[in-house]
Parts: C-alpha cells; structure tokens; sequence
C-alpha cells in the first residue's frame, strides 16, 4: 500500500462516518416531525376538530363577554362583534375528550393561518412537557405548554406558554416570522379555548429575550410593574405594531428558543381583546 493510499483511508473512513452520521440524524429529525404532526392530527380527531370538512362544525352562537347584551333596537353596528370565521372551529372543541387522555389539558391554542394549533397543557413544573408530548408519552418535540405558576382560569394579568421552536415550523416554529410587519398582518391574532370560553389575543410585540429579562418576572402584577412591562416590551419589539395596551389590560407571552442560545428566548407577546363564552 502506497503512502498516498495509507493516508486516504483514515479521510475516506472519517468522512463516511460523518456522511452517516448526518443521514441517521436526518432520518431521526424526519421520524420527530412526523410524531409531532401524528400527535396534532390525532388531539384535532380527538377534540373534534375536523380540518378535513370544508366547514366546521358549530355550536350554539358565542357570548362575547366584555359587550353588553343589545337591546331589540339596536343596530347592526352595535351587535356584539362575533367570532371570526377563521376561529370557528373553536366552537366545536371537546376539550374534555382530551382530559379523558390526560388531565393536564388546559385548552386549545392556535394562530390561524399557521401551523400553530395543539393541545395547552400545564404540568407540575416547567420541565416535563419539554421532553414529552401532550399524552404524556417521552416526545423530544415535547407539548405546548402553560407556566406553572399560571393560572388554568388564564385569570392572570400576564400568562406564559412555552414550546420548543421546530425547524419545520411546527410546536412554535412559526413565531420566528413574527420579525416581519407583513407576517403579523396576515396573522395578527392568537386564539385559546379554555374553560367554556374562547379568547382572542392581539399580537403587540417579538423580540429576543434574556431568561433573567422583564417578560420571565412573575411578580409583575404584585410588584404593579404592569404599564413598565408593557414599555418595555414596546421598546425591545423588532416590530411596531401600533397596539399600546395599558394597565388593565391581559397579556399572553408565547416563548420558545433560540438555536443553541440557551441565555435568550423569542417571545411574542398579546393583549387580551375578546372573550366569547361558549359554555
């Protein structure tokens, strides 16, 4: 064996390694897609979302519960605003055919539009649904999940919702386009169902955000922090979307990673603009 040769097989060896290596990862980030996608379309079937029909399924009318009720001679322009049609699904949820699975299940989170639409569920700390999918089964995709210390009533003044960002857009793999104004036009709102009632959330602000930042504080509301949250998530946001919610006001936080960075998350944050109740 020439010298030449002697020295092109350890680099053909280690080069085909690598090649092989790259292919089994591949494969396995294709089979982890794949389970997150079966694991979404069985919790829809489950929860009686058929996307399939060309129309859901409804329900009695919703209550919009921040409008007063109309009297008979009010106008149209008075009505109360109605669910839009790109959330109506909602109405048709079984959410207790999912809690039949597991108990955890808080609601129904989903942006329209996007591939953003799973179970809500809230574990005993921040860890478990990060390494297991909504039915409690070990999922590296992990679940859509809500802070521990928020309440399931989504009473709180700001709510947090945690999921692993995917790089095929699924969990929340979708919030990185929230960088860019034409994305939040064409997807402007987050919808929960949750407890006989449906809220919808508006889009104010994205940013990156440090673990020890403003938006991961959980005494805001205690501290009365609320209008400093608000400027400082105006003021960090990559995009100005003309909201200026105030105190008062909800806020929804959904937060997910950013690559390898473990110091700073992408967060999005809502304001809490109705709520039909359905129940």
């Amino acid at each position: 064996m020439s010298k030449a040769t002697r020295i092109k097989t350890p680099i053909l060896i280690i080069l085909l390694a690598v090649f092989l290596f790259s292919a089994a990862m591949t494969v396995r980030q294709q089979l982890q897609y794949r389970q997150i996608d079966a694991d979404s379309l069985e919790a829809a079937r489950i929860a009686g979302l058929n996307r399939q029909e060309a129309a859901p399924r409804r329900s009695a009318a919703p209550r919009p519960s921040e409008a007063p009720r109309p009297s008979e001679a009010a106008s149209a322009s008075e009505q109360p605003e109605p669910l839009p049609e790109e959330a109506a699904e909602l109405l048709s949820i079984d959410l207790e055919a999912l809690r039949d699975i597991n108990e955890d299940v808080v609601g129904w989170i989903t942006i329209p539009g996007t591939e953003l639409s799973y179970p809500l569920v809230q574990g005993a700390d921040n860890q478990y649904y990060l390494s297991h999918s909504w039915k409690r089964e070990a999922s590296s995709g992990g679940a859509v999940f809500l802070e521990v210390t928020s309440s399931r009533d989504l009473s709180d003044f700001h709510t947090i919702v945690y999921a692993h960002q995917m790089r095929n857009d699924s969990m929340f793999g979708s919030l990185k386009y929230y960088n860019s104004l034409d994305y939040l036009r064409e997807h402007p709102s987050i919808y929960l169902a949750a407890g006989g009632a449906i809220y919808r959330y508006d889009i104010f602000s994205a940013q990156k955000a440090g673990i020890k930042s403003m938006v991961y504080r959980l005494d805001l509301e205690e501290k009365h922090l609320e209008n400093e949250f608000f400027q400082w998530c105006l003021d960090n946001s990559v995009i100005d979307t003309g909201l200026n919610p105030s105190a008062g006001d909800q806020v929804l936080t959904l937060s997910t990673c950013v690559g390898n960075d473990r110091a700073n998350r992408w967060v999005v944050s809502a304001v809490l603009r109705n709520v039909w109740e359905t129940a």
